[in-house]
């Protein structure tokens, strides 16, 4: 059963094919396909428009502004991403300097150290404090 449906389409093409190409091949086809694409894109953004007008009416996000969203978290997370990177570059450096520093001490020994660590503190708190007020 199949192979007769398959012979009889092949029949169908063999016979419509040859017109089909040169229908597509001509002038006024592709003239018809370019307003045809320009009317759907004319059609289509003055959807996106008033959709767009109807959701902000009733206080609802459009689109374009989940688009906008997405696009500042982005931003937001690649500067995020610089900061822990220049922040592991930092500590990274000082912990060079300070196994350096220490001649033979333990770097456990530096950290244990409260007198060490309470005056750091204040200076990070300092510059978390101005990042944030920025």
């Amino acid at each position: 059963m199949a192979k007769q449906w398959r012979e009889i389409y092949d029949e169908w093409e063999k016979a419509v094919a040859p017109g089909l190409q040169q229908f597509t091949a001509s002038d006024g086809f592709r003239d018809f396909m370019a307003a045809s694409a320009k009317v759907t894109s004319a059609f289509t953004a003055e959807f996106e428009r008033a959709s767009r007008r109807w959701l902000h009416f009733w206080n609802l996000p459009a689109a374009t502004d989940v688009r906008k969203l997405r696009q500042q978290v982005a931003a937001v997370d690649r500067e995020l991403k610089g900061l822990k990177n220049l922040v592991f570059d930092v500590v990274t450096a000082e912990g060079a300097d300070a196994g350096s520093a220490m001649n033979g001490h333990s770097k456990t020994a530096a950290k244990a150290d409260p007198k060490k660590n309470a005056a750091k503190k204040p200076a990070a708190r300092k510059t978390a404090a101005a990042a944030e007020s920025s």
